[in-house]
């Protein structure tokens, strides 16, 4: 067979091509292989890069406490959390900690839900709601009193809140006194040319008994005796008490009736100790009453009282008002809205920033120089609550940013870390949970000697570190119905209730209830953080008490106030300040 030269050149064109596809194919394929092998490797490299040390071994820490550092796996030596592989920071991203603050992982942060706001500066403002009651104007009270002792005859006036007008009988009372005053105005009148000073006296006698010129007069007109005389009212207004009957006897300086003038009445409204400098003389309210809700009725403060009432510890604010039209009636209940502003601009915070120990108060705030979430505990000098803020003293600078939001999560670890915190007021006592004495071998001897050392710390702390346990743990379903039997017994004075709804928060015997409601305070607090934060199926109160310990929260179902630390002694002391 003859093979042409177009043939041959045919053949060679389809060998050729062969040869390039098939080194596209195996060779390039060969080549690929070799790329995403040295991938591999790279992201291998990368992951040793990130989670080892200089001599290659694999570094585990606590996702809570990035302090932790070990080159095995287990759990946190602090809170018991199992270790994860660490991450390695950029440079200038390690962040120091001491017994003052606390580095977490971004994750962490993130898990806890960590927020912070910053510190403003600004002229505090306040609304308060105050509650009240309609009163008498004490000015326009009169009495009508017995200037001499006699027998009560016919009663006009029979019932309490009788309508009555200036001149009008209300009873007529028998005298010998009375009869004996007649006998001597009628004698003088008759003498009463001679002898005028007498004559006037006589008159001046019964004028100081309360009796009219026209009843005076009357007597020398009949020229006789009358046995009983008509008592009148003094003035117009309302009976608002009555203190005699018909035949009743009498003495004398007896009040037998009390009559108001209901013109013009007072609205007084009732404020705690720490918001008398939010109010002035001066400052004008809106109040409604419970027979008119929608309407707003406005006044000014004409008065305020300079005595604290010793059992509610208020004081008594008061605003005149015009009742021309008869609408508002003694003893109505009240509800004030004050609008109040401080003259100077001060530095605020969120009150749930604010973590409560009695006279001292801590916050939590960011670092905003480190590159990892890092927290340092701070001591502030706390002013007035102004609703949803507090006005800090002492302790901050504006533009500092401090926690909001989780501030008691950081506090729990900060405990847990043996550092300073809300419970812990010495760091590095070894009050901690999980406390390690390291590698330190000790005897039997060392051994007792460092439990007498720790002992009264560790007894002191222990019902603070179970309170922290159960109140993390516990869902608020479990633990809130406790706690409101808990209040109930405490505000009752009930010590055995009490101690036993205890039981759920604290495995410590308390011996009386003053000690079990010092514990109770603290879990209040708690608590208080926790709703706040995560929220609760249902209406719940967050009441203070500003006298128990500087000032104490706690949560009620009941928005009237039943005070669980002072109980009968102060039953109604304290303010709901906001509704959970």
């Amino acid at each position: 067979m003859n093979i042409t030269k177009t043939q041959i050149l045919t053949y060679t064109a389809i060998l050729f091509t062969g040869l390039i596809l098939g080194w596209l194919i195996f060779g390039g394929s060969s080549g690929h292989a070799d790329h995403d092998q040295l991938t591999d490797a790279e992201m291998e490299q990368h992951v040793m890069d990130q989670h080892t040390d200089e001599e290659g071994d694999i570094i585990w820490t606590c996702s809570m406490h990035p302090s932790v550092r070990q080159d095995e796996p287990g759990n946190c030596p602090i809170c018991g959390m199992e270790l994860i592989p660490a991450e390695s920071q950029s440079p200038g991203a390690e962040a120091s900690e001491d017994d003052y603050t606390m580095v977490m992982t971004a994750s962490a942060a993130r898990l806890a839900d960590i927020q912070t706001t910053p510190v403003v500066h600004r002229v505090p403002e306040k609304v308060l709601d105050l509650p009240g009651r309609i009163l008498v104007d004490e000015r326009r009270l009169t009495s009508v009193t017995t200037h001499f002792s006699g027998r009560i005859r016919d009663l006009n006036i029979d019932f309490t809140g009788a309508p009555i007008r200036k001149g009008e009988v209300m009873a007529t009372i028998y005298s010998p006194e009375l009869i004996a005053a007649q006998r001597e105005l009628l004698e003088a009148s008759r003498q009463k040319e001679r002898n005028p000073r007498l004559y006037e006296s006589a008159r001046q006698k019964l004028r100081l008994w309360e009796f009219t010129e026209e009843q005076i007069n009357e007597i020398e007109d009949r020229g006789s005796v009358q046995n009983e005389m008509d008592i009148l009212s003094p003035a117009d207004g309302y009976v608002m008490s009555r203190n005699v009957a018909e035949e009743q006897h009498v003495m004398e300086g007896t009040v037998i009736f009390e009559v108001a003038n209901l013109d013009r009445v007072w609205v007084v409204l009732e404020a705690y100790e720490e918001d008398l400098e939010w109010i002035s003389v001066g400052d004008t309210f809106t109040f409604q009453t419970r027979t008119n809700p929608g309407q707003n009725l406005a006044t000014t403060v004409s008065f305020i009282d300079p005595v604290v009432d010793d059992r509610s510890r208020t004081v008594r604010v008061r605003a005149d008002l015009n009742n021309s039209d008869g609408q508002l009636k003694p003893d109505m209940l009240v509800r004030a809205i004050m609008n109040s502003r401080m003259q100077d601009e001060k530095l605020l915070v969120p009150a749930s920033s604010v973590l409560w120990t009695g006279k001292r108060s801590l916050v939590y705030v960011k670092d905003t120089s480190a590159d990892v979430p890092r927290f340092e505990v701070k001591l502030v000098e706390l002013g007035p609550r102004t609703g949803d803020f507090y006005v800090i003293e002492d302790g901050l600078e504006e533009g500092q940013e401090v926690v909001f939001h989780g501030a008691f999560r950081i506090d729990s670890e900060m405990q847990l870390a043996d550092r300073f915190s809300m419970m812990n007021r010495e760091p590095g006592s070894g009050t901690r949970a999980g406390h390690d004495h390291g590698d330190m071998e000790m005897n039997d001897q060392e051994m007792e000697q460092d439990t007498d050392d720790h002992s009264g710390q560790e007894q002191e702390e222990e019902g603070h570190e179970s309170h922290s346990g159960v109140l993390m743990e516990e869902d608020l379903e479990t633990l809130v119905p406790d706690y409101l039997q808990l209040r109930e017994a405490l505000a009752n004075d009930d010590f055995g209730m009490a101690r036993q709804h205890m039981e759920m928060f604290s495995e410590e015997d308390f011996s009386d209830i003053e000690d079990l409601r010092e514990e109770f305070k603290v879990i209040s607090e708690m608590l208080v953080e926790r709703v706040e934060e995560e929220g609760y199926e249902g209406t719940l109160y967050k009441q203070y008490c500003p006298m128990y310990d500087g000032g104490s929260n706690w949560i009620s179902d009941r928005e009237e106030i039943e005070n669980p630390f002072y109980g009968d002694q102060m039953h109604n002391c304290g303010e709901t300040v906001g509704t959970l």
